[in-house]
């Protein structure tokens, strides 16, 4: 497993080739690290993508092509192996490819492909996913980056809050802007068909701001842990006890034949 950097004056990335994760968003003139460094005492993850699920069914099982399968939480792409096949200073490329063992949890052939182009404070991640099969490929997709909060000692996570471009109706309040409360992030703050282009996680004095445009669902979590999660999703994690197969989940996007699909998100520090 590989790591690798791209940086400039003021931010370093280092990019993981185990799950294309994030390892490091690091101001350079600051020194504050921005991402979620995954204890397993809170939670282990870091900045996985969902690929080709979002969460689990309520069963656990999920019906692909009317057969059976089992697939671990938010997928497999968060505990695979991906290979670099582009890095120079400012861009990393990764790609994952189905395989033998994909093929126990999802019976399709795929490429998914993840750029990294740092720009000043912020990184563009965007995503490419190409159908390699005879027919449509069905999957779900959805992300899910963890950010330190607090970023210093000596702060408290209530100190920060979540501000959004738009008002949104939270709790069945049209509000701005979204306030920590522990026990809320645990059980996940969730917003349908959002307005609002980004999020904000801050306090005032700095900030990681997150863009999420065309998102159907904008997800904020926390385990009661010095972490939030802002996590753009296509798709979701089953509510309610529902049983409907696999295609025809809420969010499944269905791929033709030959073509490749496309999505993006940013994260941008100061």
């Amino acid at each position: 497993m590989s790591i690798y950097t791209i940086e400039n004056q003021s931010v370093l990335v280092q990019i993981s080739e185990q799950a294309s994760e994030i390892h490091h968003f690091q101001s350079k003139e600051t020194g504050l690290e921005y991402m979620w460094q995954g204890d397993p005492k809170y939670w282990s993850g870091r900045n996985p993508t969902l690929f080709p699920m979002v969460g689990k069914s309520w069963s656990g099982v999920l019906t692909i092509q009317k057969k059976p399968y089992t697939m671990g939480n938010h997928g497999f792409a968060r505990n695979s192996l991906f290979h670099c096949v582009h890095h120079d200073e400012k861009r990393i490329v990764m790609v994952l490819e189905d395989s033998e063992e994909t093929w126990k949890q999802y019976p399709y052939h795929f490429r998914l492909m993840i750029e990294y182009t740092l720009t000043g404070k912020k990184l563009e991640i965007n995503y490419t996913i190409e159908n390699k099969n005879k027919g449509t490929m069905p999957f779900h997709f959805g992300l899910h980056p963890a950010f330190n909060c607090p970023l210093q000692e000596g702060e408290n996570q209530q100190e920060y809050r979540i501000e959004l471009e738009c008002p949104e109706k939270i709790h069945g309040n049209l509000s701005s802007h979204i306030t920590l409360d522990p026990l809320e992030l645990r059980k996940t703050i969730i917003l349908e068909n959002p307005k609002s282009t980004w999020s904000k996680l801050t306090n005032g004095k700095h900030f990681v701001k997150v863009g999420h445009e065309g998102y159907p669902w904008i997800a904020y979590w926390s385990k009661e842990a010095p972490f939030v999660c802002i996590e753009p999703w296509y798709s979701h994690t089953d509510f309610t006890e529902i049983h409907l197969d696999y295609e025809e989940r809420e969010g499944c996007i269905k791929l033709e034949e030959n073509s490749v699909w496309h999505c993006s998100y940013s994260i941008e520090i100061d």
